[in-house]
Formats: C-alpha cells, structure tokens, sequence
C-alpha cells in the first residue's frame, strides 16, 4: 500500500512538544515554539535551517536513487540537490563546529515508490522549507544572515514550484504569497523525519 503525504498532514503531523536531535555529537533541542522561522537567536535559526538543508539533501539523494523520475524531472532533481548542498555549505560556513551533521531521516512508506509520490513528499517538504525560510527572514537580527534566508528562501521557491507540477503530473500555478510559517509550523514539519 502506497503512503501519501498531503501537505495538511504533513504540517499536522508532529505539531505537539519539542523536538531534539543529535547533530555532530552534541545535543540541539528546539521547545516547543522554536523553530527555524522564530528562534531566539540567530545562531539557532541557522543551526535549524542547516538541518532543514541536511533533510533535503536526504530527500532528494533518495528520489534520484528511486529511480522512478526520468528526463528533465531527473534532471530537475539532480540540480536541486546540488542547490541543497550549496545551502548547507553556506550556513555550515557560517556556523563552524556548531553545524549539525551526520543526521538521519526516516519518510512515510511509500514517499519513493512512484514519481506522483515523491512529487507529493517534495511539495510537503519544500512548502515547510519555504515558509520557513519566509518567517526566519523576520526573525533574524543579522542582515547578513537575512539576506542568505532570502536568497535560499527564494530557491527552494524554484524546487517547491516543480516538485508541485510532479505531484500533480502537469503544471500548475504557484502561489500568489505563499504562506509563511510559524515557529510551531516549522518545528512540526521536520520532527516526523528524524530517525
């Protein structure tokens, strides 16, 4: 049986407590009410964001290797992870010892089964990646740091706008003015994929 992930479910799943992960051998616990998108301080909002950027690493290394996209999706995807690598590098760059690394993600049964599937978990994933980048842009205090959340914000936009057409198997419109998340939002959208 094949497991979908609508965006509703995705943002409704794991909304309640806190969330702590383990990242390079240290302990990163984000409250209840802390996330990307509201952090107190910058040096959290980068380490969150750097793990939102580790996820979808994860993400879209997983859907090349499905092997169930060809062509230009294939080819789509392929760019877009390198666009993840290259997030990572400049937030880790930023962040120095304190980047979270080696993490582990888990997904849905079923998220690499199909390309409609994997279009679906892309479009959950990037449209939480969006808005958080969209409410971290508030948040920060750094301008430097906001204007790195603004340009990362701005391509992960580019992946959500083509994972959305995968999903739906044709093109669709995006958003006028996407939504922009809350720090509950944003928590809720990363605990369900930590193993």
């Amino acid at each position: 049986m094949e497991t979908t992930t609508s965006r509703a479910a995705f943002l409704s799943r794991g909304a309640k407590g806190g969330l702590a992960l383990v990242a390079g051998g240290s302990l990163l616990a984000v409250a209840e009410g802390t996330a990307l998108g509201a952090a107190s301080a910058d040096t959290d909002i980068a380490k969150l964001a750097a793990t939102a950027e580790l996820l979808a690493i994860d993400f879209y290394t997983k859907a090349i290797k499905s092997r169930k996209l060809s062509g230009d999706e294939l080819g789509y995807l392929g760019a877009a992870l390198g666009n993840e690598r290259a997030h990572y590098k400049a937030l880790a760059g930023l962040l120095g010892a304190a980047a979270p690394k080696r993490l582990k993600f888990q997904y849905p049964n079923g998220s690499f089964r199909s390309a409609k599937a994997i279009g679906q978990l892309g479009q959950a994933l990037e449209t939480a990646f969006v808005g958080a980048y969209m409410g971290a842009v508030t948040a920060l205090k750094s301008n430097d740091l906001k204007g790195i959340a603004a340009q990362i914000g701005s391509n992960e936009s580019r992946h959500l706008a083509i994972l959305s057409n995968i999903a739906a198997g044709r093109i669709v419109p995006a958003p006028a003015l996407p939504q922009v998340f809350t720090a509950k939002q944003a928590t809720a959208a990363v605990k369900p994929f930590l193993a």
